[in-house]
């Protein structure tokens, strides 16, 4: 049966362990940040720390921007901005 699902979970169904360690995960931090200490522990922490923390619970809440760059050739020079958002243009469809 190559190619073809068998058994299992069907598609779509979530995985019971994987939900109950985030939901565990997810009671565990509630609980931290309800009592207070979360706040207080957080200013604790020299402003190097607080900066790093602070950057690494932001990747869960915020899109990464990505980089984009442009190379331009020879045969480039002498157009105009517009005739080469043309060309991108047509490229992209």
């Amino acid at each position: 049966m190559q190619g073809k699902k068998t058994g299992g979970r069907k598609k779509g169904t979530p995985n019971k362990s994987t939900m109950l360690g985030k939901s565990s995960i997810v009671e565990l931090l509630n609980d931290y940040s309800n009592s207070g200490l979360m706040s207080s522990d957080f200013k604790i922490l020299d402003p190097k720390d607080r900066l790093y923390i602070a950057e690494k619970l932001m990747q869960y809440v915020m899109p990464k921007m990505q980089s984009t760059s442009l190379n331009f050739d020879d045969s480039e020079k002498g157009k105009t901005i517009e005739d080469t958002l043309s060309k991108l243009a047509e490229e992209e469809t």
